[in-house]
């Protein structure tokens, strides 16, 4: 008995190291190609290239995965459609949402949790978006493509119809529309916004100016990245699948965002996965 045992023990561990030999020496079997837009220090772009969180993850899972990640700058309203038709093989970073779940599948690498923000002013805030939808003086803008689960997305379905929605195509954008009053709130995680105002020396004052609200249905969710179902082939996803759950498990997406990230800036936005 203790013979047939130790056996299978034996042939377990066996078919363990085979299949951490597999993953190891697993490769992406083409150049990956992944469209990015700006978004804070998520991802910027710099003279030279790319910079910021992701762009930096990439690089870095290049070299032990064998996969090559071709990054593009497109515009942020062209992402989503790029995903959709097989154009892309990545979409990063990404919340989760049944609209993307159709295209691809989804790796979590982080929690985020989006809130109200406006800029100055002693009103009171909406804490929900029913409540924010039912004062019909209120107008929000968001960029046009960010999706922060159902909840949200009905919102801003409802904004629009109401014509109390504007939509820009950046952060940036939000903010302009924050300060020459065309709106009185975004809805967004909050550590997008912070990041994208330290980036530029003009917008910087305005971090102690923010004001943040927890809105009801909006609790904590995951952001991480797609793998196109279209583009990529099984053996690849199983690939990038293993490389990004790794990154995750191992702290070092978390690790970046507090590298590239002012301190204390992502409390209450952005946390690890559990």
């Amino acid at each position: 008995m203790r013979t047939r045992t130790r056996q299978a023990i034996s042939a377990v561990c066996a078919a363990w190291s085979l299949a951490a030999m597999a993953q190891a020496s697993a490769t992406c079997s083409r150049a990956m190609t992944v469209p990015l837009a700006a978004i804070g220090l998520s991802v910027s772009f710099e003279d030279d290239g790319f910079g910021g969180v992701y762009p930096t993850l990439l690089r870095e899972m290049s070299a032990p995965t064998g996969c090559e990640f071709q990054l593009q700058r497109v515009p942020r309203a062209r992402l989503q459609k790029m995903f959709e038709t097989g154009q892309a093989d990545l979409l990063i970073p990404a919340s989760v949402s049944p609209a993307r779940n159709q295209h691809g599948e989804f790796v979590p690498l982080v929690q985020v949790r989006a809130s109200l923000i406006t800029v100055g002013g002693d009103r009171a805030l909406p804490r929900s978006l029913a409540e924010l939808i039912a004062q019909p003086d209120f107008r929000l803008v968001v960029v046009r493509g960010f999706s922060f689960g159902p909840a949200y997305d009905s919102a801003i379905t409802q904004l629009r119809a109401r014509k109390r929605l504007v939509e820009e195509a950046d952060v940036s954008g939000v903010v302009r529309a924050l300060r020459q009053g065309l709106a009185q709130g975004t809805v967004m995680t909050a550590s997008i916004l912070i990041s994208t105002l330290v980036q530029e020396a003009e917008l910087a004052p305005l971090v102690k100016q923010l004001r943040t609200e927890a809105l009801e249905e909006l609790g904590w969710s995951e952001s991480g990245v797609y793998l196109s179902r279209q583009a990529l082939s099984e053996a690849d996803r199983r690939t990038l699948r293993a490389a990004f759950q790794q990154q995750a498990r191992a702290g070092r997406v978390w690790q970046l965002f507090n590298d590239f990230h002012p301190p204390g800036s992502l409390a209450g936005s952005i946390r690890p996965l559990p």
